[in-house]
């Protein structure tokens, strides 16, 4: 068998491997309680250092070694709070009448809500003023005139109201809401007079 005399060199060192004369020598430092105290601070630091490592593989070995029955479970129970989740709202919406599924409530929306302004009848009466008040003219008028311009603006004042009135029979489908609206027999002593509805 050959030896190998020149050009040797101690690989334990270049390999970062611990010998064994080494770790009795670190073992009897540890003994020293000046030894200890000097590098206390230092040990502790490494220590913090690899936690975050520890950690990570702890995590890994967790989820590689786990039990299936757990994750299952897990699952399941999540699942069934999400079902109990959605039939909640959609009780909620068929409550309400509506088609589809409301998402949750967040403060946006209920932000967006609130600015939003509706126009009032004031808003709506201040505007048909202004256009009375645009359509007249800026010159005065005679007596005569001025007569015939007020007669003017009650016509369109009418007018207006008429277009509204119109504007309701058309939502409420031509049907004016009276007692006649209903077929009903009416009994005048023994003989009975059919009467019938009347439809604008």
């Amino acid at each position: 068998m050959p030896v190998i005399v020149e050009t040797c060199v101690d690989q334990s060192k270049d390999l970062k491997l611990i010998s064994l004369y080494d770790f009795l020598s670190e073992k009897g430092k540890l003994a020293d309680p000046f030894y200890r105290l000097e590098h206390q601070e230092e040990d502790m630091q490494k220590k913090k250092e690899a936690e975050p490592v520890l950690v990570r593989l702890q995590r890994f070995s967790d989820v590689r070694h786990s039990d299936d029955y757990t994750l299952n479970k897990a699952l399941r129970s999540c699942l069934r709070n999400q079902k109990k989740r959605v039939a909640e709202e959609e009780t909620v919406c068929r409550s309400m009448g509506l088609g589809l599924r409301l998402l949750p409530k967040s403060e946006e929306d209920s932000a967006a809500a609130k600015r939003v302004k509706f126009s009032s009848r004031f808003e709506k009466n201040k505007k048909e003023k202004r256009a009375v008040i645009t359509g007249t003219s800026i010159f005065p008028e005679q007596s005569s005139s001025s007569a015939a311009a007020k007669k003017r603006l009650e016509l369109e004042s009418k007018r207006r109201q008429i277009k509204a009135i119109a504007a309701s029979n058309l939502l409420t489908a031509g049907i004016k809401p009276s007692s006649w609206s209903q077929p009903s027999v009416s009994t005048v002593g023994t003989k009975r007079i059919p009467v019938t509805a009347r439809i604008r």
